[in-house]
């Protein structure tokens, strides 16, 4: 629903803003006063291309500002590849929007969501979804083969709605299914090359069995074995220095003569203690040492075999380290590592056995669905036909015929086409509406719809010339319908008809006048009580105080008030 529409500088419009609610809302005013001017305002929100010459003189650009309402199911019965996806995360609140579009009168059109510039593609796929254009000249409405399939499902009833939009979105999600399905297939050699790395890996790891603390074990062997004459030697060396094993000149044997020594003298002076004592223990600690010496002489193992086997582990393990990227202590972590990826990673026919069946059993849901449907389509579309046939010459239309045609897509996975085909006058040839119908035989056809209880639905209908060609009865018909169809959903009429005028809602009137610049401009003002007794009087093409006309203008707007649309005349 639009909320309100702000318009400047366009054409004959200096400044407008419009507050718009729900009901019907009819726009009325003289031939030329910019009535197309309006309902472009809306179109250039949509697909309607942008022209420099619709930017009025005395302004660098014309901007038209709409603030839209969505439905709280809007975006999910989007299409994932729909224009209008990006706009969701753009705006400050995904249940209502404010649309700009921006007409310089030198260079190109911009157009916004809060503010925020956007791709116009995504606007106008947004206000296509909303806005429904029906007008002269203008076959958007009705001829899409999507509002006609939608038109057929609301005569059936709300099972076959349901069902619809059921199917579309199983539809959506097996095209989704699809896409990843094809992105896994297109990196399935890429996943079992990975697999069939980490498997050799694997087994490399598992041949080595890498164990915590092994490297620094081994390293500390292969430096002793490396280096085991030098170690031999030194120890020799310190072991005859400290104890020597054929005489009594090493330095145990001499620390021991000085403990004997100062032993024979401490008595006489007791100060001698403390270098006693320090020179038993160091004849002890000299003694452990030499032993210790000994010891290790007789440990130290100098096998070449036992070097080359060390020597040998130490290289395939750097090996391994090196093909595993991680250094040499990380190995056994690496190990366990790539046991827990070997996990992770399924077989690549295995996953895509599973994306198979998913898709396949999507396929299933899909077909029964769509046959299901198929069948109470094509049922109703005989039934739709003779109904509308017979709305249809309610409203001027009296010899036109209706046919409705359901053709089943190539596959499940599309949609079924339904096409309307019009026969306005016997003998004429029927044709789809988009080639045969005019703007006003259109908007009639939506009305026919309406009547039916399924063309209403979220978006706001604007009507242009909807009554060119008929008065009188037809006019009544006409006003009624319009009426209906604004009680279920926000809808937007210019005409020049009393009969339609007095069943709105809400009246706004444009008026056409010189500035002070002498340059046209148009107001848009609402009209109520005796404004709009005159401005009926007008259309009813009298003067404004005529008797005659007011009380013909009084009787519509209390015929429409009573019917349950409309406004009263006080």
């Amino acid at each position: 629903m639009i909320r309100s529409l702000e318009i400047r500088g366009l054409v004959v419009i200096e400044h407008a803003e419009l507050l718009l609610g729900p009901g019907l809302t009819v726009i009325t005013g003289e031939t030329g006063a910019g009535k197309t001017v309006l309902t472009n305002a809306l179109g250039l929100l949509g697909s309607l291309p942008a022209d420099a010459t619709m930017v009025r003189p005395g302004h660098a650009n014309a901007r038209i500002q709409a603030t839209i309402a969505l439905s709280p199911d809007f975006w999910d019965a989007l299409d994932d590849d729909d224009p209008a996806v990006v706009l969701r995360e753009l705006a400050d609140d995904p249940a209502e929007f404010i649309v700009t579009r921006r007409i310089p009168a030198d260079g190109r059109s911009r157009s916004f969501v809060d503010g925020v510039a956007v791709p116009h593609a995504a606007i106008a796929s947004l206000v296509g979804q909303v806005v429904r254009f029906s007008g002269q000249g203008d076959q958007r409405l009705l001829t899409s083969p999507r509002i006609q399939l939608q038109a057929l499902d609301r005569f059936i009833g709300p099972t076959a709605v349901g069902l619809a939009a059921q199917l579309a979105g199983l539809r959506r999600e097996y095209r989704s299914a699809a896409r990843a399905h094809a992105q896994k297939a297109a990196e399935r050699d890429r996943v079992a090359q990975h697999r069939a790395d980490l498997e050799d890996l694997a087994a490399q790891l598992a041949a080595v069995a890498p164990i915590d603390g092994e490297l620094a074990q081994l390293t500390a062997e292969r430096d002793r074995l490396r280096h085991a004459d030098r170690l031999v030697r030194a120890a020799a060396v310190a072991a005859e220095a400290v104890a020597p094993s054929d005489a009594d000149a090493g330095a145990r044997d001499l620390v021991g003569q000085a403990e004997r020594a100062v032993s024979e003298v401490v008595a006489i002076d007791p100060l001698l203690e403390p270098s006693l004592r320090v020179l038993g223990e160091a004849r002890a600690l000299l003694e452990d040492a030499a032993g210790e010496l000994r010891g290790y002489l007789a440990g130290i193992d100098a096998d070449p075999a036992r070097l080359d086997a060390i020597e040998a582990r130490l290289g395939e393990l750097d090996r391994v380290a090196r093909r595993a990227g991680c250094p040499l202590d990380g190995l056994p972590a690496r190990w366990e590592e790539v046991d827990r990826e070997l996990a992770d990673v399924r077989s690549p026919d295995e996953q895509d056995a599973r994306d198979r069946a998913h898709q396949d059993a999507l396929h299933a849901e899909i077909s029964a669905a769509a046959k299901r449907l198929g069948a109470d389509r094509l049922r109703a579309s005989g039934e739709l036909a003779t109904a509308l046939t017979a709305a249809l010459s309610d409203l001027a239309m009296p010899d036109a015929a209706v046919r409705v045609l359901v053709r089943a897509g190539d596959d499940v996975l599309e949609s079924e086409s339904v096409q309307i085909l019009l026969q306005p006058n016997p003998g004429l040839p029927e044709a789809p509406l988009a080639e045969v119908a005019s703007g006003g035989e259109l908007s009639r056809v939506l009305l026919a719809l309406h009547g039916l209880n399924m063309a209403s639905d979220d978006a706001t209908w604007v009507f242009d010339e909807i009554d060119a060609g008929i008065g009188g009865v037809t006019a009544g018909a006409v006003a009624r319908r319009l009426a209906e169809l604004g009680r279920s959903t926000q809808t937007i009429v210019i005409t020049h008809l009393a009969q339609v005028a007095a069943a709105g809602d809400v009246h706004l009137v444009l008026d056409k006048g010189a500035g002070d610049d002498g340059m046209a401009r148009t107001a848009i003002r609402p009209v109520t009580g005796d404004e709009r007794v005159g401005e009926l009087c007008r259309m009813l093409g009298a003067e404004r105080d005529d008797p005659v006309a007011r009380e013909h203008a009084l009787g519509l707007m209390a015929t429409a008030l009573a019917a349950g649309g409309g406004q009263s005349a006080g």
